[in-house]
């Protein structure tokens, strides 16, 4: 008894042609304007003295206001493991 032959392998069509690749974008040279000339501040800017009230104030506000102060509670023990 003979083997079949083996099923033949239909043929694979041509590979589609590739496209061409786009052409490179061309930009138009852009005229960059002249540089401007900044005048220098002449003046100092001081800044006015804070009263004390207005500094107390002002570190109750901001991040000063998420810390927590160690010491409360007085001189007993505080529920903070910190030794003294």
């Amino acid at each position: 008894m003979c083997m079949p032959s083996p099923p033949k392998m239909p043929e694979m069509p041509p590979p589609a042609p590739t496209a061409p690749p786009p052409a490179p974008m061309i930009e138009p040279q852009k005229v960059t304007p002249p540089p401007e000339i900044v005048k220098p501040e002449t003046e100092a800017k001081v800044k006015k003295r804070k009263s004390s009230r207005q500094q107390q104030q002002q570190a109750q506000r901001g991040t000063a206001a998420l810390r927590i102060p160690l010491n409360t509670g007085g001189p007993s023990k505080s529920g903070l493991n910190i030794p003294k």
